[in-house]
C-alpha cells in the first residue's frame, strides 16, 4: 500500500471507531434522566438549575393579602444598583491604575466580581421566593374577583 494512502486509511478507521463507540454509548444511556445532574468533583452546580417551589405549612396558611404584602416587601431585593463591568467607573480606574502605576489595584476587579456573585445570589433567592408566592396566590385563586 502506498504511504500516501496509509494515513488516510488510519484516519478513516479512527473516525469509524469513534462513530461506532458514540452510537453504542448512546444506546446504553437512558432516554430521560430524572436524577440529579452529575456535579463531578465540584460539589456544587456550576450553572443554576430550575427549583421546585415547596411551600411550608405557614405559607399555605397565609391569605391573599398576606401573600401580596410579602411579595411587595421582596420586590426591592430583586433590584441591582451595582453597575455592570463596562459602566463601572471604578473598573476603568482600576484597570488604568493597575496598568500604569500600581499592579495590585487589579484586585478591585476580583472584589467586584465577588460582590456581583453575592448580589446575584440575593436577587435569585428573592425571585424564587416571589415565584413561590405567586404560585400560592394562583392556588388560592387570588387573581379572581
Amino acid at each position: 500500500m502506498n504511504t500516501k494512502y496509509r494515513g488516510i486509511g488510519a484516519m478513516a478507521s479512527l473516525i469509524l471507531l469513534m462513530a461506532a463507540s458514540t452510537m453504542a454509548f448512546a444506546e446504553n444511556t437512558p432516554a430521560s434522566s430524572t436524577t440529579e445532574p452529575n456535579r463531578g468533583h465540584l460539589g456544587f452546580d456550576l450553572y443554576r438549575t430550575p427549583s421546585i417551589p415547596m411551600p411550608s405549612p405557614a405559607d399555605r396558611a397565609k391569605n391573599c393579602y398576606a401573600l401580596e404584602q410579602e411579595m411587595t416587601a421582596l420586590v426591592p431585593k430583586t433590584y441591582s444598583y451595582k453597575p455592570d463591568f463596562y459602566n463601572d467607573a471604578y473598573q476603568g480606574a482600576s484597570i488604568w491604575i493597575g496598568t500604569t502605576l500600581f499592579m495590585p489595584v487589579y484586585a478591585l476587579s476580583a472584589y467586584s466580581g465577588f460582590k456581583q456573585y453575592g448580589e446575584n445570589a440575593r436577587i435569585i433567592s428573592a425571585e424564587e421566593r416571589i415565584d413561590l408566592l405567586r404560585h400560592l396566590k394562583a392556588q388560592n385563586r387570588c387573581f379572581e374577583t
